[in-house]
């Protein structure tokens, strides 16, 4: 069974594995850091295409990876403006 599924790239571990969270359920899946698109890092947002369990390839998806990134910026920024806010101002 063939399943193409978004994940994000949550982190690297010991500099040769990056852990995957695929699909709504975010199971994990570990995948050799030199099989990663080119330019992919943490926090990036690939396809995955799934076959009989394993990751058989990958698509890094540039646009929904900045779009999630400048949202992220954007309430980081809207909580650092708030008076009371526990987080540095720079």
């Amino acid at each position: 069974m063939l399943d193409i599924m978004k994940a994000v790239i949550d982190r690297f571990v010991d500099g040769e594995l990056a852990v995957l969270l695929v699909g709504e359920e975010e199971k994990e899946y570990n995948v050799p850091i030199k099989d990663l698109p080119q330019g992919a890092k943490e926090g990036s947002i690939v396809n995955v295409t799934i076959t009989d369990g394993t990751i058989v390839a990958l698509q890094l998806l540039l646009e929904e990876t900045n779009a999630q990134q400048n949202r992220m910026n954007e309430k980081l920024n809207q909580l650092k403006s708030r008076k009371r806010s526990n987080f540095k101002r720079n």
